[in-house]
């Protein structure tokens, strides 16, 4: 079974389970953790909820690469097994979540992809399209 930790700073993860949330109520297979906002020890959360799961296909999300929930995630995969993925985004999360399928290597990489493509600067996205509307006339 797929599990999700999302972790971040701050209450961004929470943010994200309650987007989740608005879109199927009965997700059960998603946890969140607040970073630094009732307690500074992530690593002790993190390595608390990774050893509820020991049978479950783990995936931990997190926000920022260079941050610090994520160098503490980084250094657990060394005892953990569990998928790690940062910069997470609401399109990654809901495909990921709502996948039926038991994640791989294979189909993480392909979502994470697919969800890099998504980020658009539309001012330019824009600029653009109004140009090629021009080329029409």
């Amino acid at each position: 079974m797929n599990r999700f930790i999302i972790a971040t700073h701050s209450t961004l993860a929470e943010g994200f389970w309650n987007a989740l949330k608005f879109f199927n109520q009965d997700i059960d297979n998603v946890e969140f953790l607040n970073c630094y906002v009732e307690t500074n020890e992530v690593e002790k959360e993190l390595r608390e909820r990774l050893e509820q799961y020991p049978d479950d296909n783990l995936i931990v999300l997190t926000d920022i690469a260079g941050g610090s929930v994520n160098q503490t995630a980084s250094k657990l995969m060394k005892e953990y097994s569990f998928h790690l993925i940062t910069g997470i985004n609401l399109g990654l999360l809901l495909e990921l979540v709502f996948t039926g399928d038991e994640l791989n290597d294979e189909m993480i990489a392909a979502s994470v992809s697919q969800a890099q493509s998504q980020m658009i600067y539309m001012n330019r996205a824009a600029a653009s399209e109004a140009d090629d509307d021009s080329d029409d006339l």
